[in-house]
């Protein structure tokens, strides 16, 4: 797998943007274009477990502490996820995951390690966002208007000069009314958010040119309540009856990048991606302030060759320098985590045979974390400082059975840098100020990717990924810690649809059995072994169909689309004492298409109001949860130029 380019993403591409598995892969890749994400109703990295195979993404609590879950890879330690999201090549903070897509052209997700071909390590897997990257004038404006959210997204692009230089925008402003009535005040819908989000690229893209590159800048302003935690016993009724104040989460990103692409006529093609991340956010929660930032820069530069001869490949370097701060506010202590991270990285591949490919990689990587953790009112500081290095290698075979045919195998470790707790809870305790150490994860995998009747497009994978020194929260909420928690395994099998017996009718699906399970976890005298890993449920699958009415009577297409998603039950702790039960969700909508780029969506998300934690803990002998979003009807009116 080569990088690809500016004008297709920079920050590595696989994907065919058809919606078909991608079949020269060595490993098990799906890809969503622009109209399936649509057809699914997909507009923010959570929905993205709409659509793809084994992808579980859960809030904990807010925006801000999103939860993804890969083939039973989890990431209970929020600031340290084992899931990587890029924006055209820019790795996101972990606080900032959770955000609305705007203009996207399609979206790739790698599962399994992906350390050897992306600057950004990633444990688990890559959610790879790419934009829509016009060569003409374009303009659209999409509205909706529902019981559950109002808001409107402008996109566009203009042509600064001919065949060379582009302006892409975009921006959406959106308005949840909230479900979530108090009990005490009386007040009806707290819950509510406020979102606008801002994108501009300036491109120099010349049509026959070696060199382009992009300038971009991005914002997003959040001002939400939506960690409003409610008694489990009133989960369906949606009711607050606490006593405590509301939560609230004020939230700022701003991303600004600069990506470049050189190709060589000998095959060879330099890419380098430049980008500083600032995220910070006001947290108020159960009265008590928890102010966070963090800033970030990022540097990567990549050789990739895709030349003739038997062998190609991509090598590169990474950097990132980061600085992390979270204020307890109620007794002044303030805690400084800074890393950085340096490393290197490369896939080889040898095309042995016209069919057959031996892939090897490897990083090397080395990560310094530093702790400043002081609180004047008693005369407590701790400073520490410890460095990982970590070399992870890759190996796999693919062969290419006939034109659409492929099968591979291969094995893989991950690696997740160890370091300092981000929020020290106990600052009277010596060992919250003691390091954690690396978790490691060695995945192995077999799959294949087929088209069967030149309209069924299948792929699947059988894996088994065995972790050691899991980076797990223990303890109760409040006081909760990082700690290696001994090994875990996770065995499973991935499968993947698409259907199109027709040209009206587009059936996607996915589904995924496995079970995730600690091992070697004792924590002082709680046995975990056998436990299932929190947040990673043994089956998730999806369903999206559209079918496109052949009909006189109105002069525009006619579409019905319906969806399905299935979640088996979920842990929150490690004891497995708190859980969610299984729980389907159904959407359906039905639009109307016409010729002049003009298009209305009537649509229903959860019909039978379905209601599930999201997340949920014990606050003393009560149980807390965030629910679920309910019944969500709407319409949604789209102008395109």
């Amino acid at each position: 797998m080569a990088a690809s380019s500016a004008e297709t993403g920079v920050g590595g591409g696989t994907g065919q943007g058809n919606g078909a598995p991608t079949e020269t892969a060595d490993a098990n890749v799906s890809v969503r274009n622009a109209a399936e994400l649509k057809s699914a109703g997909v507009t923010t990295v959570a929905d993205l477990e709409k659509v793809f195979p084994g992808l579980t993404i859960r809030s904990r609590g807010n925006r801000a502490y999103a939860n993804i879950t890969v083939r039973g890879v989890t990431s209970p330690d929020f600031y340290n996820p084992s899931v990587q999201v890029l924006i055209d090549g820019v790795p996101q903070a972990a606080s900032a995951f959770a955000q609305d897509l705007v203009d996207v052209e399609r979206v790739e997700f790698l599962r399994g390690p992906q350390g050897v071909l992306y600057g950004a390590n990633a444990f688990g897997g890559v959610i790879n966002i790419i934009s829509r990257k016009s060569r003409e004038n374009t303009a659209q404006v999409v509205g909706t208007v529902g019981n559950l959210e109002r808001s409107v997204v402008a996109t566009g692009t203009a042509v600064l000069a001919k065949n060379s230089l582009f302006l892409d925008l975009g921006a959406k402003r959106s308005h949840d009314p909230g479900e979530i009535d108090n009990a005490i005040t009386g007040q009806n819908d707290i819950d509510t958010s406020d979102v606008w989000s801002g994108r501009a690229s300036l491109r120099y893209a010349p049509t026959q040119g070696p060199f382009d590159m992009a300038l971009t800048y991005a914002r997003e302003e959040a001002d939400s309540k939506e960690e409003t935690y409610i008694r489990d016993a009133l989960l369906k009724e949606r009711t607050f009856d606490l006593p405590i104040p509301q939560g609230l989460l004020k939230r700022e990103v701003d991303t600004a990048s600069a990506a470049w692409n050189y190709r060589f006529a000998s095959g060879f093609a330099l890419t380098g991606i430049s980008a500083y991340q600032d995220v910070s956010y006001d947290r108020d929660t159960f009265g008590y302030a928890f102010p966070e930032s963090e800033e970030a820069f990022t540097q990567e530069v990549r050789l990739a060759y895709t030349g003739p001869g038997p062998l190609t490949g991509v090598a590169g370097f990474y950097y990132r320098d980061s600085d992390f701060k979270r204020t307890f506010e109620a007794i002044g202590s303030e805690n400084n985590i800074g890393t950085e991270s340096v490393a290197g990285f490369g896939e080889l591949t040898w095309h042995v045979t016209s069919k057959l490919d031996l892939i090897g990689g490897v990083r090397v990587s080395q990560d310094t974390s530093t702790l400043d953790f002081s609180l004047p009112a008693f005369a407590i500081e701790r400073h520490g400082e410890e460095t990982y290095s970590a070399v992870q290698p890759k190996i796999s075979l693919a062969y290419q059975i006939n034109e659409a045919t492929r099968v591979y195998a291969l094995v893989s470790e991950g690696y997740k840098p160890g370091g300092f707790q981000h929020a020290i809870s106990n600052p009277g305790n010596p060992a919250e100020f003691e390091p954690y150490d690396p978790e490691t994860a060695w995945n192995y995998e077999v799959g294949l990717s087929t088209r069967v009747f030149r309209s069924l497009d299948f792929s699947a994978a059988v894996y088994h990924i065995v972790s050691e020194d899991k980076q797990i929260y223990v303890g109760p909420v409040g006081l909760q810690t990082i700690k290696n928690a001994g090994e875990a395994e996770s065995t499973g099998v991935e499968l993947e649809a698409t259907w199109r017996p027709n040209r009206n009718l587009t059936i996607l699906t996915t589904a995924a059995f496995g079970r995730s399970e600690f091992t070697d976890f004792v924590d002082g005298a709680n046995n975990y072994n056998g436990n299932r890993v929190p947040y990673a449920p043994d089956v998730t699958a999806t369903l999206n169909a559209r079918y496109v009415l052949d009909q006189r009577v109105l002069s525009a297409e006619l579409a019905f689309t319906g969806n399905i998603r299935y979640a088996s039950t979920t842990y929150f702790d490690e004891a497995n004492a708190l859980s969610q039960e299984p729980f389907a969700i159904y959407d359906a909508g039905v639009e109307l298409n016409w010729d002049n780029g003009v298009g209305v969506k009537v649509f229903v998300d959860n019909i039978s109001d379905e209601i599930y934690r999201e997340y949920s803990f014990m606050s003393g002998p009560t149980q807390l949860s965030i629910p679920s979003e309910g019944r969500f009807v709407g319409v949604t009116l789209t102008a395109k130029y």
